[in-house]
Parts: structure tokens; sequence; C-alpha cells
């Protein structure tokens, strides 16, 4: 089988490889489609929470068909179903023609679910559920979100409107404001514009808590937005899309407004999450993508073009998602 193999940092080669066997509780899957997320881009970097040895097939979601089981009720129900599966942190992940992962990693995929987005059920709608989680859990009333036009904030602002809550984002481009416009959201503001901070002060002071999901992780932004908003709110660290300068953060803030800041990874949520919890977040994944909702695509590419694939998604990630079509 064809598969592309890092092997080294920012190392990458396509191979030929052997197709590998299931072990029991395990499934094979012809896949279909994969993304690239950041967090495929920090992990090719070796920058990543989770590392592999060398050499590995990366990525980290995608979609297929269960081709073969290794036995077990689960994997056996899989078989022949055309599923969205993660990776296992063990085994090398989705870009290759066939993957093999545990099989509590894969979920059978709803009636009229393309492939297309069902290679997407699991790194962004798992992260955006376990936000509105978060923000209810906190008390919060609204969120705003930096880098606010990722296909990861569209679905937190889908979510965010089904549940009740507000939703608020921070761009640098009007192209962007006029994109999340189009989306109907509570509010949007550019912050490359004179008085930015004074416009998102007045909309969050009608809030009493807002969340903060802030995918910048540097720089003087992430704490601008958060000054702006109203005592006790929180910002939620969950990227490091500027990882050249370190945030600047005012002691004073925290002191006076009791403002809260951590870190949010994906992996450390989900592997608290029994097998019961998980197959309900992504039963609610499938409902919504059935439903109708759809993330942003902006191009597909073979293995081949793995070099134009990562670059088209590196310089423009707010354009939408850069998939691999692994079944040419």
């Amino acid at each position: 089988m064809k598969a592309l193999h890092l092997t080294a940092p920012n190392k990458l080669e396509v191979v030929e490889k052997e197709i590998p066997k299931p072990g029991k509780g395990q499934v094979l899957v012809k896949m279909a489609f994969s993304p690239i997320n950041p967090s495929d881009l920090a992990f090719l970097t070796g920058v990543y929470g989770i590392q592999k040895p060398f050499p590995t097939a990366p990525g980290f979601e995608g979609s297929g068909t269960v081709v073969e089981s290794g036995g077990g009720l689960y994997a056996n129900y899989l078989k022949g179903k055309k599923v969205a599966c993660a990776a296992s942190d063990k085994l090398d992940g989705p870009w290759a023609e066939y993957m093999l992962t545990d099989a509590t990693k894969c979920v059978a995929l709803a009636k009229g679910v393309p492939m297309e987005q069902g290679a997407m059920s699991f790194v962004n709608p798992l992260t955006a559920l376990d936000f509105i989680k978060i923000a209810k859990a906190d008390g919060c009333d609204a969120l705003v979100m930096t880098a606010a036009a990722s296909s990861l904030s569209k679905m937190v602002h889908h979510l965010a409107q089904q549940e009740g809550l507000a939703f608020g984002g921070v761009v640098r481009r009007e192209e962007q404001v006029e994109k999340l416009k189009g989306w109907n959201v509570d509010f949007v503001v550019n912050s490359e514009k004179e008085g930015w901070r004074d416009e998102l002060k007045q909309w969050a002071g009608t809030f009493k808590k807002v969340l903060l999901p802030d995918a910048i992780g540097g720089g003087k932004v992430p704490s601008k937005v958060l000054s702006c908003l109203p005592p006790k709110s929180k910002m939620l660290i969950y990227g490091s899309m500027n990882q050249e300068d370190p945030g600047a953060y005012v002691p004073r803030d925290f002191i006076f407004y009791e403002y809260e800041i951590g870190g949010y990874w994906l992996s450390k949520t989900a592997a608290k999450k029994s097998f019961v919890q998980a197959m309900a977040d992504t039963r609610k994944v499938q409902k919504m993508l059935s439903s109708g909702f759809e993330n942003d695509i902006q191009a597909t590419f073979d293995l081949n073009a793995f070099e134009k694939a990562i670059e088209t998604y590196a310089s423009g990630m707010s354009k939408g998602k850069v998939l691999f079509n692994l079944s040419k």
C-alpha cells in the first residue's frame, strides 16, 4: 500500500509498505479521506504532545471502510461499514491507503454523511463539544474566540446557537469579518482596526461571564481580548499559532478581575471519557453532520502532492480544510 512517512521532523516521503493485519479489538480501515489539522502541522515539526517513533504515517483522523476485523464484538460489528476513524497513539496515522486502529476509535457514519465530511468527525467536533460543555459548567453565557474564521469556530458557533449561548469572534482581516457575518454570529471585530477593544468591551459587558478559547497562544492579542471581558471570565488556550512571541499578560487583570487561564488538549480530555461517553459525543457529531452542517473544504490532494497540500493549508487555514484523497 502507499503511505506517507514522516522520517524526521518536517521530513516526509511517499513509500510502499505491506498492509497491516489487525489484532483482537482492532480493525483495518481502507481510507477514503483525511484532513490536515493544526495539530498535524505541530506533529510534523515534532512539537506536538503526542510523539511516535520514526518512521510513522502522520494524521489523526479520517474516514473509510472497515475491510477487516481482528475479532471482538465491536470490531466485528464495524466490518463492512463506512466509518469515521481516529488514529491510535501507538500506531500509524491515516495518511495512507490503509490504517490499522483500535475499533473503539471508529464510529459508523450516519446515513447521508459524505466521506469527506465524515473524515472531520473527531478533532474539531469533539473540541467544539467540549468548549460548549466547559462554558456551561463554568456558568458562562457567551464565548469569544480568537482566530475565529476557522472551521472549529464555525462549529462552536453552530453548537452555541443550539445551547442558547452568544458567540463572538476576533479576526484580523475584513474579509474574515464578512465571513463571520455570513455565519450570523452575534459579534465580530477586526483586531487590526482602531477602537476594536472598545467595541468588544461594550458587547462583552452585556454578559455575566465569557469563555475565551484562544488559538493564538502568544503575542498581545489574547491578553487584550481577555481584558475586555467581564470579571471571572476564563481563557482556554488550545493552540499556539504564535510560537515566536510569548504571551504578555497584565497581573492586575487577574488580581482585580479574577480572570482565569487554563489549557485544553483534546487527547487528554478524550482519554478521561468512558467508551459510553465517547460514543454519545460521536453520535451528537453524526447527528450534526447528517442534519446538513458542513465544514468548508478548500481543496483535496492525493498523497503524491503532499507538499502542495500542506503548503495550501498552512498558508490559508481560514479558507477551509485541505483533505488527502486516499482512495485514488
